[in-house]
């Protein structure tokens, strides 16, 4: 559509315009006799009938205030303003009717019928025109001098109206939200004058201390401190309020309910002020801290029945430490009181036993580095009961000030721990005492088997037969026994040497062949890279035959179970595969543990210990190396080892 000669261009800032004239929230409002006011007085200056306020927006003019004019806006394509908003000086047109711009334009040729037009744009500061204030008459003018100059004036008081009604606006509001929020306030909140004296009180102090918010009106703040309180001064409120509301910090005080008894609260103060200007008066906010006494009463009523210690242990970021919390328990457990170790906790380390403080100092930093859970057995002397064996477990929590605070408890494991010795050495016992006899019972039933004392009945060699295998059972079930006693003991030796890791898994797989084909199961050993470990070979095949025997008792007929080596990470590591049910899910946590088996029932089709795994973990690590497993319910498992490289191959 092609636009007529008169039609208006449009500013270059037009979008910014546009928002900066919608912040304002003028269009559309009702009149106001401050704007009137201004209109009212343009007309009488400049001496015309018409005279309007008029804000251009993207389809129209609309007029805030006007004189003269039933209209309320016009089209903004036949608006005189929407030429006025392009330049920062007045514009005006002398005669209409001689300017080829207007001369056709609807509101020349017919009501109002404009001859004489001077707009002068309401700029905002920012260089944004959000309209005029224009004068209008219907017979051709000229403005002299101080008309324009007063058209001037005009105009900028109208934009700083603009701006004060803005401001006015958004302070009623405010105001309208600061008073929701204190009549809402869950605390106590009380303004107060230069002379402390309470000018206002939210619902709050009804709550907290017993107070109508109206009775407090005109009382001095004084009295809601109770008399003689440390926390404050004793000397008259007004020369503390500037101190103690320009320290900026929090306070913990008592306030007086009104019933006479004291509410431990936190007390904030802070001035009311104008920007930098002096202070008018002060704003109190006290938050309730009964709750923190009731939680702090009932945590240690339940830590008086608990059988150690809970606690909560800070380490510093410069290396010092303390208990911020411990219970009662604490004087069980370190012969300590938990004010002893409030500030410092060297007291509680002095108690450990020389031989374990390096280890606890050091599971102490690992789980300070990496928040993992702190779990720790170690020995205390206490001063009254003597050795203590205890188990501490905590969870740490990193603090904003670099700090680390662990929560958790630490309980006495003496009697759990004599129990175990007691338990080791009658297993001790009483394997050593049973190994003798057993290995010449197992041996006369192998020469009687073997017929060396004559041809056996065949009604007794069934009979035989079975009591040989379990007498072999029951002698490895002795020698797992030994082994783990052994090992908890620590008087394992281990011969560790430069080992060949193909040449020992073939002798490994060779070595099981015949019970491979006895469960009808393809052993397969696939050659790996050529790695050298460091281990002792009698103990590295004692897992690997533990764990190849596993295999291939829980794989089905027909399947296969794999043997084979790959280097990870630098490690040399060796993988059982096998094709079996895979580990029960709820058995996954425990495998590694002593006597732990998947099917635990006297019916178990498959026999064993239940010490094997942990023995074979226990023996890896020795080796310094790790073990493991990977395993999916009906497709099987795979039980991998990780070695350390040797640093050859022995010839």
């Amino acid at each position: 559509m092609k636009k007529r000669p008169g039609h208006p261009p449009t500013p270059a800032d037009e979008p910014g315009r546009l928002a900066a004239l919608l912040e304002f929230e003028l269009l559309d409002t009702p009149s106001e006799q401050m704007f009137d006011n201004i209109t009212a007085l343009a007309a009488q200056i400049c001496g015309t009938p018409i005279a309007l306020i008029s804000l251009v927006d993207a389809e129209r003019q609309w007029f805030k205030s006007r004189v003269g004019l039933d209209a309320s806006e016009t089209p903004r394509e036949l608006a005189f303003c929407a030429h006025a908003i392009n330049g920062e000086t007045l514009f005006e047109v002398d005669n209409t009717l001689l300017d080829p711009r207007f001369c056709d334009n609807p509101l020349v040729t017919s009501a109002p019928d404009i001859r004489f037009y001077a707009g002068m744009p309401l700029s905002d500061g920012q260089g944004h025109n959000l309209g005029t204030l224009c004068v209008i008459d219907r017979q051709p003018r000229h403005l002299n001098d101080e008309q324009r100059q007063a058209l001037r004036l005009l105009a900028e008081q109208t934009v700083q109206l603009f701006e004060l009604r803005l401001q006015a606006r958004r302070q009623h509001e405010q105001a309208a939200l600061h008073k929701a929020m204190f009549r809402s306030a869950g605390n106590a909140v009380l303004v107060t004058d230069l002379d402390g004296m309470i000018q206002q009180a939210s619902s709050g102090v009804a709550t907290l201390l017993g107070y109508d918010p109206e009775q407090l009106q005109g009382q001095p703040l004084e009295l809601l401190l109770p008399q003689n309180t440390c926390q404050l001064p004793d000397e008259p409120l007004r020369p503390q309020l500037p101190t103690l509301a320009g320290q900026g910090q929090v306070h913990e005080v008592q306030l007086q309910h009104h019933d006479c008894h004291g509410v431990p609260v936190l007390m904030t103060l802070a001035p009311i002020s104008l920007e930098a200007q002096a202070p008018l008066g002060y704003l109190c906010i006290a938050h309730d801290l009964s709750y923190r006494e009731e939680a702090l009463q009932r945590l240690q009523k339940l830590a008086a029945h608990l059988p150690g210690v809970v606690y909560q242990y800070q380490l510093r970021p410069d290396g010092t430490s303390c208990f911020p919390y411990a219970s009662q328990g604490l004087e069980m457990i370190y012969g300590l009181s938990p004010a002893s170790v409030k500030d410092d906790a060297s007291p509680a380390f002095r108690v450990i036993h020389p031989d374990d403080l390096r280890s606890v100092g050091d599971s102490i930093s690992v789980s300070a580095s990496d928040l993992s859970q702190w779990q720790q057995e170690y020995r205390v002397l206490h001063p009254s009961k003597g050795l203590l064996w205890v188990e501490g477990k905590a969870s740490p929590q990193r603090k904003a000030d670099g700090s680390v605070l662990w929560h958790g408890f630490i309980t006495d494991i003496s009697e759990r721990k004599q129990i175990d010795r007691l338990k080791s050495e009658f297993v001790s016992t009483v394997s050593h005492e049973l190994r003798t006899p057993l290995t010449s019972i197992a041996g006369s039933l192998g020469l009687v088997n073997g017929g060396a004392l004559g041809e056996v009945p065949p009604a007794m060699q069934g009979m035989l037969k079975i009591a040989e295998q379990n007498s072999q059972r029951l002698r490895l079930l002795i020698d797992d026994l030994l082994d783990m006693d052994k090992l908890i003991a620590g008087k394992m030796d281990f011969d560790l040497q430069q080992l060949d890791l193909n040449t020992l898994l073939a002798e490994c797989s060779a070595s099981h062949q015949g019970f491979a084909q006895h469960h009808e199961i393809t052993l397969r050993h696939t050659p790996g890279p050529e790695i050298s470990v460091l281990a002792d070979p009698f103990r590295l095949q004692q897992v690997l035959s533990n764990l190849l025997s596993n295999a291939l008792k829980f794989s089905p007929s027909q399947s296969e179970v794999r043997l084979h080596s790959q280097l990870v990470n630098q490690q040399a590591r060796i993988l059982v595969i096998d094709q079996g049910p895979g580990i029960p899910a709820e058995f996954i946590g425990r495998i590694f543990d002593k006597f732990s088996q998947a099917d635990a029932s006297d019916g178990r089709q498959k026999g064993g210990s239940g010490l094997g795994l942990a023995i074979s973990k226990a023996l890896i690590e020795h080796m310094g190396g790790r073990i493991g497993f990977d395993t999916q319910q009906g497709q099987g498992s795979t039980f991998w080892i990780e070695l350390p490289q040797g640093s050859g191959v022995n010839p």
